[in-house]
């Protein structure tokens, strides 16, 4: 068999092992009890399942808009087969007086359509997935499968096109350290945006590498612009930060034109070309999202239009929005697309937020810069970060030391363009993001992790055969951390959400530096604290656990909500805590001593999972 071959063998190798060790992480073995097996449902994955399937069912898209939908769908295509009962969604736009918002169960399963056109998803998830008919359980089981499992066939396809424009072993080892890594096995399992989206973005800027390589060889062809088209599309229609992989292309393509052909006309084809690109990529999404908005009326869509248009913008541009809506599928389309746009940079802009961040709690103003620089040295394996190190250290070193003029090393870098591209891809991506306050998990920028995990494989494939220190050989160095990061990430199983490296104490102390998704997504120990408190016959238990579940449905009838902000502390009591309510009440400067957690300090018996606090009063 020829090398090649078994390349591609390794490769499918380890997508088939994400595949596994994902899934069983976040579903556990016992698959025949699902309410007490793996992770319970995280925050926002309640209202992406069940905003997939709403989309599938109804043509409409008033429930999470502010998500494009491709992993959405992609989630509840398993539940067409599965057909859960899908709640009535009343013609009444006013409340029904028995629908009561927070209450499990609740007396009536017919959702207000003042509901859903106000987007109120997280009502939706609990009416759909909690519904009496429903197990909430066994769709989320083959809901994060369907992800799972398209996770890996990106995976597998960025390998491939990889093959086209790096070597064999550059393209192996970015995904073996792709795969083997606990942020991405933590993200990539879940139904939420950031994964597939960072692959599919790694994707599109290899795609288009490949494509101007061509270009510049004479060599391109239809089928290539048409792949680029393609995974453009997907990339914008999975995250709307995803858009910026439109000016990081544009302007790092532009460099090389100009600098590798050397002349006005060919930029100046280039620029159509580019033109053509986008254009295209629109009218796919366009149509995309025209089978999401075929059943939404047009005044509804105007009214969805004009309230989520911000007011310090021009009216002309609510104007156009509308013009294009009225009676024409397509145009509809990009509108619902426009609108996800505003609404997410509207978000970023505004940055609402509770973060605990390092001993303390932050607000709209944001934890700081540092926030994703010690989330990116404390969450990524240490075997990982050693080896961006010395990547970064071989690459830096032989560009200084190299004898030629500065124009020359630069051509020579961009001879083969996908290195570069990745480089002005992960900083404007860093530029847009480190401008916002928004902070609330290192996922935010794992487009750019990913692509500094391709660019360290590049590094140590381009220097194999030199010496670190003039002592050991990089193809050693890298073997023997390979192991490492491959021995970390078993023993790290299965709570990889709330991994930490050993940097501050591992993950059974990585709350201390931050929570929210990077540690306590919305309570995914919630499944274990209800085995927990079966196994140990706890009949009454009060709980203070953020979550956009109802905890009745885990935790019975015994469970009571509590928060010592009401002002005491139940007798003979066991209390739960989740860590992301343990912080933010501890460290909130503006809540006085008596109305924190450390009152109970003295009381904590054990840990549940890597998130659950168990007090027990006398």
């Amino acid at each position: 068999m020829q090398i090649k071959n078994h390349y591609k063998l390794l490769a499918i190798f380890l997508s088939l092992t994400f595949v596994f060790v994902a899934f069983l992480s976040v579903e556990g073995f016992n698959w025949n009890n699902l309410k007490y097996t793996g992770d319970a449902i995280t925050s926002d994955e309640l209202s992406h399942i069940s905003a997939g399937y709403y989309y599938l069912k109804t043509g409409r898209y008033f429930i999470n808009p502010e998500h494009p939908p491709l992993i959405k769908d992609i989630s509840a295509l398993p539940l067409l087969f599965l057909n859960p009962t899908f709640p009535k969604i009343s013609d009444e736009v006013n409340f029904k007086s028995e629908y009561t918002r927070w209450q499990y169960p609740l007396k009536s399963y017919e959702f207000p359509k003042k509901l859903e056109v106000g987007n109120s998803q997280w009502d939706w998830g609990r009416v759909f997935l909690f519904h009496p008919d429903n197990s909430p359980d066994v769709i989320t089981f083959w809901a994060r499968l369907s992800v799972i499992v398209f996770n890996a066939i990106f995976l597998f396809l960025l390998f491939i096109l990889l093959l086209k424009i790096w070597s064999k072993r550059a393209s192996l080892m970015g995904l073996f350290l792709i795969v083997i890594s606990q942020l991405n096995i933590a993200q990539g399992s879940l139904v939420v945006m950031d994964f597939m989206s960072s692959i599919l973005q790694m994707v599109a800027i290899v795609c288009f590498a490949i494509y101007l390589k061509k270009y510049v060889e004479k060599k391109v062809n239809l089928s290539w612009f048409l792949l680029m088209v393609l995974f453009f599309s997907l990339a914008l229609l999975s995250k709307f930060s995803s858009i910026i992989i439109i000016p990081a292309t544009f302007i790092s393509g532009l460099i090389y034109i100009a600098f590798i052909q050397k002349s006005w006309k060919k930029i100046g084809k280039y620029i159509v070309r580019y033109a053509s690109l986008v254009t295209a990529v629109f009218l796919v999404i366009s149509a995309f999202y025209a089978f999401h908005v075929f059943n939404m009326s047009d005044n509804e869509m105007i009214s969805q239009t004009v309230s989520i248009y911000p007011e310090k913008f021009p009216s002309i541009g609510a104007e156009v929005l509308v013009a294009f809506i009225i009676n024409n599928p397509l145009t509809k389309g990009l509108v619902e697309y426009v609108n996800g746009v505003i609404m997410v940079f509207g978000r970023i802009a505004g940055a609402w937020q509770s973060t605990y961040f390092m001993g303390k709690v932050y607000g709209s103003e944001g934890a700081g810069p540092l926030y994703f620089l010690i989330l990116y040295l404390t969450k990524l394996s240490i075997g990982l970060l050693a080896l961006n190190f010395i990547g970064l250290l071989f690459v830096v070193w032989n560009f200084f030391t190299r004898k030629n003029n500065l124009k020359k090393k630069f051509l020579l870098f961009i001879e083969n363009p996908l290195s570069f591209f990745l480089l002005v891809f992960s900083y404007l991506y860093l530029v847009v993001t480190l401008s916002s306050n928004l902070q609330i998990g290192l996922r935010h920028i794992l487009p750019v992790i990913i692509a500094i995990t391709l660019l360290t494989a590049k590094a140590m494939d381009t220097h194999w055969n030199k010496k670190l220190l003039n002592i050991l050989k990089i193809k050693y160095v890298f073997s023997g951390l390979a192991i490492v990061i491959l021995i970390s990430t078993l023993l790290s199983f299965p709570h990889y959400l709330s991994y930490y490296n050993y940097f501050e104490g591992g993950t059974d102390k990585g709350y201390m530096i931050a929570t929210d998704s990077n540690y306590d997504w919305g309570g995914q120990d919630v499944k274990r604290l209800a085995k927990w408190a079966k196994d140990n016959n706890i009949e009454k238990i009060y709980a203070g656990i953020f979550t956009n579940v109802p905890l009745e449905y885990y935790l019975g009838e015994g469970y009571e909500p509590y928060k010592i902000e009401w002002g005491w502390i139940p007798s003979d009591s066991y209390i739960a805590i989740s860590v992301f309510e343990y912080q933010n009440n501890v460290y909130n400067d503006k809540l006085a001593d008596d109305k924190k957690y450390t009152l109970i300090d003295d009381y904590f018996i054990e840990k549940v999972g890597k998130t659950m606090l168990i007090f027990k009063t006398p």
